[in-house]
């Protein structure tokens, strides 16, 4: 199910989808079917979509059928907008890796065949004990002062430096299906159907997935390696 509590934006979602995309250049082997190249990707479009039919639903409820027919009518113009903003991504729902926090999922068994996703929402979580390591609070600290300075980079480089695990977590939905759900809705609302809308809705809303990855637990962008090795070269030569 979806979960509204997750973040449309997050303070250090920028920061991990710069970093994402220095990974994904620097390893061009690299599937695009994969969290690391589809990290930074969230539609406004498609989270707008959401929270109308998330108020469409309460419109249902509380018995203001007009009021739910309008929000399913912008629920469509959101969803035509999310189709064309470029940041949906073709994966098989088997593919999708569900974040270790969130323990609902289909019973279902998932498919294997891609299929366009659509993100819409994202959440950012920084899962280390700053009490037991004051150093990396420091570090978290200075990621956001450095966000806050429009430096991105800079924040993701002061969090690897001080080993801060840092994991992003996307709310997706397949895409087609969603917008054939809600223009489904829209008509048994014009019907006055109202308890088969709903219905459609809430399928909706349950057809949410998660994809999850620990920036942490990537490898470095090669060119960082090779840096790194290079100074720990010139370092060795020094201390001889």
């Amino acid at each position: 199910m979806f979960n509204p509590g997750m973040k449309r934006t997050a303070v250090l979602v920028a920061a991990i989808a710069t970093f994402a995309c220095s990974f994904t250049g620097a390893n061009a082997a690299q599937s695009s079917a994969t969290p690391v190249s589809d990290m930074g990707r969230l539609s406004a479009k498609g989270s707008q979509a959401f929270d109308e039919i998330q108020q469409a639903r309460l419109a249902i409820f509380s018995g203001h059928p007009a009021q739910a027919k309008k929000l399913i009518k912008e629920a469509q113009a959101s969803m035509t907008a999310a189709q064309a903003d470029n940041t949906a991504f073709l994966k098989a729902e088997s593919d999708l890796r569900t974040p270790p926090s969130i323990t609902y999922q289909s019973s279902a068994t998932k498919s294997t065949t891609p299929v366009s996703w659509l993100p819409v929402a994202a959440d950012v979580t920084v899962t280390d004990d700053f009490a037991a390591k004051p150093s990396q609070a420091k570090a978290v600290a200075s990621a956001n002062e450095q966000l806050k300075r429009g430096k991105p980079d800079s924040a993701m480089k002061v969090l690897k430096l001080a080993d801060v695990n840092v994991s992003y977590t996307m709310a997706v939905v397949p895409l087609k299906q969603t917008i054939a759900d809600v223009d489904k809705a829209a008509g048994l609302l014009s019907m006055d159907k109202y308890y088969e809308a709903n219905q459609t809705l809430k399928e909706v809303q349950d057809s949410v997935r998660y994809d999850w990855v620990d920036v942490k637990a990537l490898p470095q962008p090669s060119h960082v390696v090779a840096k790194n090795d290079a100074t720990g070269a010139a370092s060795g030569t020094m201390a001889k």
